[in-house]
């Protein structure tokens, strides 16, 4: 099989998404990744002939939602996860023996 070309909105995926998205399919495909108008395009195509090509595309699109939802939710939670790390690191820290 041939290239799959797909073509994602850039209003609803980053390009930061598309490329987190895309660099999933790296084991068995090579990507090609370009912006056209209000689109973000990528290809892909199959390193070898045993490649599972079946739904590729709505794979892709799946994984990429995925993807957005997380980086939504990362978003959301910098704060948090934040506070966390810094109270990790200040248990981490050695204490005076003295104390």
């Amino acid at each position: 099989m041939g290239t799959i070309e797909i073509e994602m909105d850039r209003g609803l995926f980053t390009p930061d998404v598309i490329a987190r998205t895309a660099h999933r399919y790296t084991a068995d495909y090579f990507v090609e990744v370009s912006a056209a108008g209000g689109s973000i395009v990528v290809r892909l195509t199959p390193k070898g002939p045993s490649v599972d090509t079946e739904h590729l595309a709505q794979r892709f699109c799946n994984d990429a939602l995925d993807d957005r939802l997380r980086a939504a939710v990362a978003e959301q939670t910098t704060e948090l996860h934040t506070a966390l790390v810094r109270a990790a690191l200040g248990e981490a820290q050695p204490r005076d023996a003295s104390a």
